[in-house]
């Protein structure tokens, strides 16, 4: 094959321009720090860095999600903290209170002072954290108590409780338990009256068809109101409301109880709240502190109230028995002895007192929850700042360059190029004379 001038000129002006390309290259890539300035140069090593990119996006929420969770937990340990100091100052009280000299009087200012007592456990249920309301559960905005006054005049506790309605198809369910379609059952409140309500569910089922084939939220809330009204007469009314998120909420309420009455005495009823689709339990708050791990981060108000397992082992209930205790005269009237007066006293230092002794353990033992919480969020966040670290180093292995490494190519691709240049004056050297002679 005969190599002619032009072809020599071409291949000369072809690597002349590789070499320009490739110092061009690695001029870019020690200029930027990176091994790849746009997706053509490694498509392979540009996805990983992608997703390497994201996925440390999402470990800095995580630990964001963390620290919040966090701050939310020392402000609940706070105020589990003030509410202790509170109950402990009520057992000073109630101690005092069993005083053989103390007449009514002083237990009067006992009484005033446990009044003023019930207004701060209230305020401390009450408080809010960014914006929530740190004991509302999953309902952040709204008081989890309130406070109001009862028949005698004195301040009473008052704690919304949620039900949660949960329809499936020909009946509802919950952990296992399916309940008929059409069922009857029993609903009492605060271990008063019970009155029967028609639960069943549409068929198909709808997201809020749950009491008496009704298909909405709010007239569900209103048969639950109206059966309510109608069988428990009360001075405190109670109401029940439908919220966004598919719940009643029942206020006031201390313990709501479902049984069912369809079946024949004397068997016992044992169908639970919850075995109707209805759960009165605490709302937890989830967070997600890793891929596929959420935590619980919160302490409700219905933990704090409710002390222990039986139905009368509630705080609502045992200050409103302390106070009208403490309200107790040795005369009904002028020459009408009380019959209950003794028991009354007797009462404040036996079962009131027990009562708020189990207060004080219930307490800790939500202070010991919280602080377990905080503990392996502490852990959570320990191995989120770890991960960060190991994908980072990663990220950084595929994505920068070894400056080292790069000097000297650039080195060798300058010498190449100057080679070139020194070649491009020796292709050509014959002259058009040469050819003539």
């Amino acid at each position: 094959m005969r190599v002619t001038n032009k072809m020599l000129s071409n291949n000369f002006l072809r690597d002349m321009r590789t070499n320009l390309t490739n110092m061009s290259r690695i001029q870019g890539q020690m200029t930027s720090g990176k091994q790849i300035t746009k997706a053509s140069d490694d498509p392979f090593k540009s996805s990983r860095i992608m997703q390497m990119y994201s996925d440390i996006d999402s470990n800095k929420q995580y630990n964001s999600n963390i620290k919040n969770s966090m701050n939310f937990l020392d402000t609940t340990d706070t105020a589990l903290s003030h509410a202790g100091n509170v109950v402990g100052r009520i057992e000073e009280l109630l101690v005092s209170a069993g005083n053989g000299t103390y007449g009514s009087e002083q237990r009067q200012a006992i009484k005033d002072e446990i009044n003023q007592r019930i207004q701060e456990v209230s305020q401390i249920l009450n408080t809010s954290f960014d914006g929530k309301y740190v004991f509302g559960g999953t309902d952040g905005t709204s008081k989890p108590t309130q406070t109001g006054k009862d028949a005698g005049g004195n301040d009473e506790l008052i704690c919304s409780t949620k039900v949660v309605g949960k329809p499936m198809a020909g009946g509802m369910t919950y952990s296992g338990t399916t309940v008929g379609l059409g069922a009857t059952f029993d609903i009492s409140l605060n271990g008063g009256a019970t009155m029967p309500v028609n639960i069943s569910v549409t068929t198909p089922p709808t997201t809020e068809g749950i009491i008496s084939g009704k298909t909405t939220m709010n007239e569900a809330a209103a048969i639950l109101q109206e059966s309510i009204n109608k069988s428990i007469p009360s001075a405190n009314a109670v109401t029940v409301t439908a919220t966004n998120d598919g719940r009643f909420n029942i206020t006031p309420s201390g313990t709501v109880t479902f049984s069912d009455s369809s079946v024949i005495p004397p068997a016992k009823p044992t169908t639970a709240a919850k075995d109707l689709g209805l759960i009165q339990g605490p709302d937890m708050l989830l967070v997600e502190v890793s891929q596929g791990v959420t935590m619980d981060y919160n302490i409700t108000a219905s933990q704090v109230i409710s002390y222990g397992t039986g139905a009368n082992e509630n705080l609502m209930k045992l200050l409103g028995n302390i106070t009208k205790h403490l309200d107790s005269k040795p005369e009904i009237s002028a020459g009408t002895p009380n019959p209950n007066y003794a028991e009354d006293i007797k009462a404040l230092t036996t079962a009131d007192l027990e009562g708020i002794q189990k207060v004080t353990t219930n307490i800790l033992k939500l202070r010991s929850e919280a602080g377990a919480k905080q503990n392996r969020m502490e852990s959570a966040e320990t191995r989120n700042e770890d991960q960060n670290f190991d994908m980072t180093e990663i990220l950084s292995a595929t994505e920068d360059i070894d400056i080292t490494e790069k000097t000297m190519e650039y080195a060798t691709m300058q010498t190449v190029y100057m080679a070139s240049l020194q070649t491009s004056a020796k292709v050509l050297q014959p002259s058009l004379l040469d050819y003539l002679r």
